[in-house]
């Protein structure tokens, strides 16, 4: 619609939007917009009118200016149009000495470009020989500085090889290049010596036998001083350098020639210790490593951070943490071993086993101790190679199912847990409980895998270990060795935790990494599990209901056919009991009830309860009220037979009336005074009434359960109504 609009109606439009806004409730103010926008115009109108005297004055002003204006515009354009008539004329006479001397300035830039690349080339020759000069003096600052001048980065303008970066001279940038390269090798070897020697003075390495003659001020001042430097020198090989492969599958970032220097003694007596055929270095032993280097760690990782770590921010690496660089390569002690043993303990599965518990271990340690980042490269991802990792998920699977069984097959394995632990309308079996527990333990140990693909191979464990679980219930359900109700427990106690794992962040990350970027919504990862554990609860609850329903049935009889047609009237002085011939019923049902609520969870007694009350109030209209007479005193006696049942299930649920709906509206119609049941019959037979009117009656006695036929077939059981 606003493509057919003009500007300005546009820009009235947008006045009259802000103005009034989206809310139809201040329509109103369009009246006072009109009224204001009148009277600015009315003003806008004498301003502008010529019959006023002081605006003619005001105007005529305006114009004068505005003459004066054009004018000067006038002028000054015909001079410049003067001056261009006048330098073309001048270039043309020019044009033919231009073309003359056209091939001499082309020399005189080739000439430049070469003097430019010569005194290049000089520069860099005098910055090789003054560093060949100070290579060999005391002096590193001024050695550093130099260097500094050839190169301090791609992108460094006060270096040459900076500057050569946008000139096109292939031969020159690599003359520059490979020189820097030679005297940053140089620097380095010089420096590094000296570095050396310093950490050789301080006992680095051997920090607790350090002797207490030494001065570790001056000799840690001159220390940090050399690794500043170190920081300082860079080599245009660093700029393309690649990453460091330990393995085909795990790379990392290379280690600063300050940290590896710090590293090598280290890494000297971690291969005098754990490697070749030192006792020390035993595949069944790795936590002997793991320790080593986690105690290394702890003795020096804070002297590291707080004495060198000054020295990189000089040097301009603000973003660099020198501390976890260092503890990175300790790390990287261990992934390189690991990548050497890994293959012949793969073949044990006891060897594997151990070694995954232990680097699990290890990985915790670190991040605990050292706030070691996950993004960083771990022992943990040799384990997690392809191979390897199939053999880990493959171990676990096994030995959960060991557990399962131990689990299934110990003394109790039903038995409830302390309810003390737990709240007391929550019933765990300890199967259950040592399953859940198994559960967890597998997350915690997969949670600190970085890739989401390794993670769901151990989600999908995770999930064929509850389908195992639910089909070992399954079997030991049908062949009768475990009983409903331990079973109802087990299941619900499975279904609660995984609904409440659905929701944890960790599984939440899962799915959305199953389901990919695109997903609609996010469920739960435990969905279709908890949907089939439901299902089999479900019907192990309506099986449990129909056995107690039928105990209640096959003592009905007697109540059944009791003298409801020809039952005295009752004394109006004395109360109404239970029919003598009900009581043995309604004891039936106050034991099942009472053992249910005390065995089942309190969840799933409720389930059972709707499902036991639904099946009685069917069978009781359909078995008892409709295939039965009912005198006056008859159908009394059966409405107080049926407020006691009301009362029964009363004590486990606050309105149990709402679980037996249509025997409380049969009830209603069978004891209702004999006059409104007679003229309630007649409407509800009539041909000639309509669905609304015969609804109305029974809304009026509040009977909303039963349908007109089935009130038909109620009153018509009351004997005081002769059948016509």
């Amino acid at each position: 619609m606003h493509g057919k609009l003009s500007e300005m109606e546009l820009r009235i439009a947008a006045r009259l939007n802000q103005e009034i806004g989206k809310d139809a409730n201040q329509l109103h103010r369009a009246a006072f917009l009109v009224e204001n926008y009148k009277e600015q115009l009315q003003k806008l109108n004498q301003t502008l009118s010529y019959e006023e005297a002081q605006n003619v004055s005001s105007y005529k002003s305006a114009f004068h200016c505005q003459q004066q204006v054009c004018d000067s515009i006038d002028f000054e354009l015909e001079k410049l149009s003067q001056f261009s008539a006048k330098l073309k004329l001048k270039l043309a006479e020019c044009q033919p000495a231009l073309e003359g001397v056209a091939e001499d300035l082309q020399q005189v830039r080739q000439l430049q470009n070469v003097t430019q690349y010569l005194r290049l080339v000089q520069d860099i020759q005098e910055i090789s020989a003054a560093l060949g000069n100070a290579i060999n003096g005391k002096d590193e600052a001024k050695l550093v500085n130099i260097y500094l001048t050839l190169y301090e980065g791609n992108d460094s303008e006060h270096s040459v090889v900076g500057r050569l970066q946008a000139v096109k001279a292939r031969t020159l940038k690599s003359y520059a290049e490979s020189t820097a390269i030679y005297w940053h090798k140089r620097l380095m070897q010089r420096l590094s010596s000296e570095f050396e020697a310093v950490l050789k003075s301080l006992r680095w390495a051997h920090m607790e036998q350090q002797p207490l003659n030494y001065s570790p001020s001056r000799d840690t001042a001159k220390a940090q001083l050399l690794a500043e430097y170190m920081f300082l020198i860079k080599s245009p090989a660093e700029e393309h350098a690649p990453l460091q492969s330990i393995t085909p599958s795990i790379v990392c970032q290379p280690i600063s020639p300050v940290v590896q220097l710090l590293l090598a003694p280290y890494r000297q007596r971690f291969r005098f210790h754990f490697t070749g055929a030192r006792q020390t270095n035993r595949l069944d032993k790795p936590e002997w490593f793991y320790t080593q280097l986690l105690n290394w760690g702890k003795e020096s990782h804070f002297f590291v951070g707080n004495t060198f770590q000054p020295s990189a921010m000089k040097a301009g690496k603000l973003d660099y943490n020198l501390r976890l660089e260092f503890v990175r390569g300790l790390v990287q002690l261990a992934i390189e071993k690991l990548a050497v043993d890994i293959e012949q303990i793969a073949q044990d599965e006891n060897l594997f086993a151990h070694l995954v518990d232990e680097t699990l271990a290890f990985e915790a340690e670190l991040c605990e101790t050292f706030g070691y980042p996950a993004s960083f490269p771990s022992a943990i991802s040799v384990l997690t190679q392809p191979r390897y990792l199939l053999r880990w998920i493959a171990l676990e699977e096994q030995f959960c199912a060991e557990k399962m069984d131990d689990i299934l097959q110990a003394e109790t394995p039903f038995q409830l847990i302390d309810p003390n632990t737990y709240e007391d309308d929550l019933k765990i079996p300890r199967c259950a409980d040592q399953f859940m527990r198994l559960l967890e333990a597998i997350k915690d140990r997969y949670y600190g895998l970085i890739q989401p693909g390794h993670q769901l191979q151990f989600l999908q464990l995770q999930l064929e270990l509850i389908d195992s679980f639910r089909r070992r219930l399954v079997q030991l359900h049908s062949s009768g060795a475990v009983a409903s109700l331990p079973i109802l427990n087990a299941i619900n106690y499975l279904i609660m935790v995984l609904r409440e794992w659905g929701e944890n962040v960790h599984y939440l990350h899962l799915h959305s990494a199953l389901a990919g970027p695109n997903a609609i919504e996010i469920n739960s990862v435990f969905e279709h599990a908890v949907a089939e554990l439901e299902h089999w609860a479900h019907q192990l609850m309506r099986n449990l209901a129909n056995k107690s329903v039928n105990e209640m049935k096959a003592k009905s009889m007697n109540y059944r056919h009791d003298a409801w047609p020809n039952m005295p009237e009752q004394n109006s002085r004395e109360p109404f009991i239970l029919s003598p011939s009900g009581g043995e019923m309604f004891q039936v049902l106050v034991t099942l009830l009472h053992n249910l609520e005390r065995e089942l969870s309190a969840n799933l007694f409720n389930q059972t309860l709707r499902l036991i009350a639904q099946q009685i109030d069917d069978f009781m209209l359909e078995n008892m009220i409709l295939n039965t007479r009912f005198s006056t005193a008859g159908a009394a006696q059966f409405n107080y037979d049926m407020t006691l049942l009301f009362a029964l299930f009363g004590q486990h649920t606050r309105r149990p009336e709402l679980l037996f709906k249509r025997i409380h509206d049969a009830c209603k119609l069978l004891t209702a005074a004999r006059g409104t049941a007679l003229l309630l019959l007649e409407t509800l037979r009539s041909g000639q009434t309509t669905a609304e009117e015969k609804t109305k009656p029974l809304h009026e006695l509040r009977v909303l359960s039963l349908d007109s036929r089935q009130c038909i077939e109620v009153l018509e059981r009351r004997t005081d109504i002769k059948m016509f």
